[in-house]
């Protein structure tokens, strides 16, 4: 089936977001800036499910998505060990478990649980559609409130229920795409508001002390500013997707697995070489982003033309 060109422009605006988060310093103007970016790992879980059917997925699709992801993630979690010299028992054991051979591996973990729960899923929305729709947002809850009391959660962003919701929209867009259809006048607003609560929300965490829950994706604002976002997503109009899909996007988005994996590596690269010269940190870090962006598509594109079949499976460039 011929891919979806506004959706394959979708996904390259998400990894742009992806990159962007990574080449972002630790201040203030990135706490501003994060609530325009959070939606990208939400973006991509709700357009991997977007087009999936239930017949697709009873015929053998679970096998199939779990050999795609799984393979590149064991290999690049291996690259990324071998390259912070974290080669130790332990780090080869959480690095692999939990996803933190670096940073943007997690996400790899949440879609393969995510994809071996599909078929449940089906079966449970046609029964209690309210009880997995309420998953994420009592699991996000629960962390804030935590947080708030000084505990903090270890290796939240692994778990399938910290992403649930956005998954769910995608697997159940069928029913959610037509009840929206009805509201579409107040998404717009709705999606103001989210942004705007999850910027306050933000600098009230830095007001904390707590950097990372003032930027992070799971928290209960930024869960929402996602969802009305995905849901705007699923219901653009014919002239804007046909914006998006005459543009440049769509071929980041063809690119943007591979890039996933492999932009952390290129970062460091390109972070080290920037070292050398003085620039203005504002300047270095769009420098930093558009770099890193370009190198890894190109590496990605270069790796595909050039590499056997099965060794760009094995890495994800294909």
């Amino acid at each position: 089936m011929a891919r979806d060109r506004y959706l394959q422009a979708i996904r390259g605006l998400a990894i742009a977001c992806v990159v962007c988060i990574h080449c972002l310093p630790q201040c203030a103007a990135s706490v501003v800036l994060r609530p325009f970016l959070n939606w990208a790992v939400a973006g991509f879980l709700f357009l991997s499910r977007l087009l999936t059917s239930e017949s697709k997925i009873l015929r053998g699709g679970v096998a199939k998505r779990l050999h795609k992801v799984l393979i590149p993630y064991l290999v690049w979690s291996g690259i990324y060990l071998v390259v912070t010299q974290r080669l130790t028992a332990g780090g080869i054991v959480k690095g692999v478990l939990f996803g933190t051979s670096s940073a943007q591996m997690y996400y790899l973990l949440v879609y393969a649980q995510l994809v071996m729960l599909t078929p449940l899923l089906y079966r449970v929305l046609r029964s209690h559609r309210l009880l997995v729709y309420c998953v994420t947002p009592v699991f996000l809850l629960v962390r804030e409130v935590a947080a708030i009391v000084g505990v903090a959660l270890p290796q939240v962003q692994v778990l399938f229920p910290a992403w649930l919701l956005f998954y769910v929209l995608g697997l159940d867009w069928g029913k959610v795409g037509r009840v929206a259809t009805r509201r579409c006048s107040l998404l717009p607003g709705l999606l103001v508001a989210c942004l705007f609560l999850q910027l306050v929300s933000g600098f009230a965490w830095l007001a904390r002390g707590d950097y990372n829950m003032a930027t992070t994706q799971l928290k209960l604002s930024s869960m929402a500013t996602s969802a009305v976002l995905v849901v705007l997503i699923g219901l653009t109009g014919h002239r804007l997707r046909q914006l998006f899909a005459r543009s440049y996007l769509v071929k980041l988005g063809d690119l943007s697995f591979g890039i996933y994996l492999c932009h952390i590596l290129v970062l460091g690269v390109v972070t080290k070489v920037l070292g050398f010269v003085a620039i203005p940190a504002l300047m270095a870090t769009v420098v930093n982003l558009a770099v890193t962006l370009v190198v890894s598509a190109c590496v990605v594109a270069v790796g595909a033309t050039l590499l056997p079949r099965k060794v760009c499976e094995a890495l994800g460039f294909v």
